[in-house]
């Protein structure tokens, strides 16, 4: 017997394209294994919430409503203090605003007018004293800041919440021109 040591290797010959037939193989087994699962019927959990109109669906179907006031002092009382821009160039213009400046005439006190659609009603408390500040003949509170000087009234009326308030006024002021609001 002969041995040739150094001549012949004892390695066959691997074909190039071993390689990319090895990645395919291995991709349609794959394949294969996700369509095999995928076809096997599952077993669902039990649901923990009914299906229902969304919480969009039911925010979207209340009524919302419709402010009575339009945040307006007569033209013979205030004038009106104009923003210093306009609501179209930066963002998307509201249909009604919801806080007016007014200069009151014969004066240099400023009143802002506000409306508060996310604000909790205005209610009056069952201890509230017989000479209580009402607007509009609704009850209406004293929201005044004394860190800031800011007298404040606010009230409630058909669902909306307003506000009065100045740097300058007196709470009764405030009220007694509360009820020029429009």
């Amino acid at each position: 017997m002969i041995l040739d040591i150094e001549g012949a290797s004892g390695r066959r010959a691997i074909s190039p394209r071993l390689g990319p037939m090895l990645s395919i193989a291995s991709a349609a087994v794959a394949a294969a294994a996700l369509l095999a699962i995928a076809a096997i019927p599952h077993q669902s959990g039990p649901r923990f919430a009914e299906a229902g109109p969304s919480i969009l669906e039911q925010a979207f179907a209340k009524p919302k409503p419709p402010p009575t006031l339009h945040l307006a002092l007569p033209s013979d009382i205030a004038v009106e203090v104009l923003p210093q821009r306009v609501d179209g160039i930066y963002g998307p213009a509201r249909p009604m605003p919801t806080v007016r400046s007014f200069r009151l005439r014969g004066s240099n006190a400023i009143v802002v007018v506000a409306m508060f659609p996310g604000a909790p009603a205005v209610v009056r408390p069952a201890t509230a004293p017989a000479d209580a500040l009402s607007v509009h003949g609704a009850y209406a509170a004293n929201y005044s800041v004394e860190a800031t000087s800011i007298s404040a009234v606010r009230w409630t009326e058909n669902g909306m919440t307003y506000e009065v308030s100045s740097r300058s006024l007196s709470l009764r002021d405030l009220a007694v021109l509360a009820e020029q609001v429009r």
